[in-house]
């Protein structure tokens, strides 16, 4: 039964170059000649750090899954150096998906190469992301904020303990199923720790700037080394927005809010949850 080719998308510079007889990145995106009818695309239904996110159809087994679709820019050498770009990026994200199993985190089923696209074939959450909840139906009760934070944090020790730091923790990349389990999504920009820097150090080499402004650690903002913190930071802009329906520092543009991170400003703390919502905000915002 046909299926999705594992890592297909991982060796497929390799065996560009190796086709190809050449060290260009144009060599390293010929696509595969596969047979692609065992799916059906759908709908798309939501954006990725990369591309689009497609629903996908098995024509055999009957399930869905999200199939994140990364065009391939080609032809001249301003889109082959932002290809080459892409692609290693792609890359670094599948090589993670592949690492992690658990049911806080989107499953990765497999890629391949399509007609000068890249698919990556995910676990399908049918709820949504907790951003699209909110944007329909308001901010959350703290009950449910207790239990989404609780799975959050359950999905977050778990990548940490495989020396993962996501980088990008908000509403958008967090999604809910129809019973209302979390899934943790998009590591397009997360990382893993080396070995000689799992303690909390700063580096001396100034990492690039990514992530989600509003949701921005100041380390990141600062651009030092990140590290497990920022997750922590991230998770507490998240509490924000689903006690208010909005990301934090609202009344700033993202340049004023990266100069108010940048100079270790929180977001403001809703005033009407519990002390000890207050007291576990303070905590994520501890620099």
């Amino acid at each position: 039964m046909p299926r999705p080719r594992q890592g297909a998308a991982v060796d497929f510079k390799q065996r560009g170059a190796s086709e190809g007889g050449g060290g260009s990145s144009r060599d390293n995106v010929i696509p595969l000649e596969n047979d692609y009818s065992w799916w059906i695309r759908g709908k798309f239904i939501g954006v990725g750090s990369f591309g689009r996110v497609a629903l996908g159809w098995h024509r055999q087994l009957g399930t869905f899954m999200a199939v994140k679709q990364v065009e391939l820019p080609v032809n001249n050498s301003y889109k082959e150096d932002k290809q080459k770009t892409l692609v290693e990026a792609l890359e670094r994200e599948i090589d993670l998906l592949k690492e992690l199993h658990h049911e806080r985190i989107v499953q990765y089923i497999g890629s391949d190469i399509e007609k000068g696209h890249i698919n990556i074939f995910l676990e399908y959450v049918a709820g949504g992301s907790i951003a699209s909840l909110l944007g329909n139906y308001g901010p959350f009760s703290e009950i449910l904020v207790r239990s989404f934070v609780k799975q959050i944090l359950e999905g977050l020790d778990y990548l940490h303990e495989c020396d993962i730091i996501h980088r990008d923790i908000k509403g958008a990349n967090i999604l809910v199923d129809n019973k209302g389990c979390i899934k943790i999504s998009d590591f397009g920009i997360s990382k893993k720790v080396e070995d000689h820097l799992k303690s909390i150090t700063v580096k001396s080499s100034r990492p690039s700037l990514q992530g989600s402004t509003f949701w921005m650690a100041p380390e990141v903002v600062k651009q030092i080394e990140t590290t497990y913190k920022a997750d922590i930071w991230g998770l507490g802009c998240l509490v924000v927005e689903m006690f208010t329906g909005t990301h934090p520092f609202p009344q700033f543009s993202q340049m004023q809010a990266l100069f108010q991170i940048g100079s270790n400003c929180t977001p403001d703390i809703p005033e009407d949850i519990s002390d000890d919502a207050k007291d576990f905000l303070k905590r994520t915002f501890e620099v």
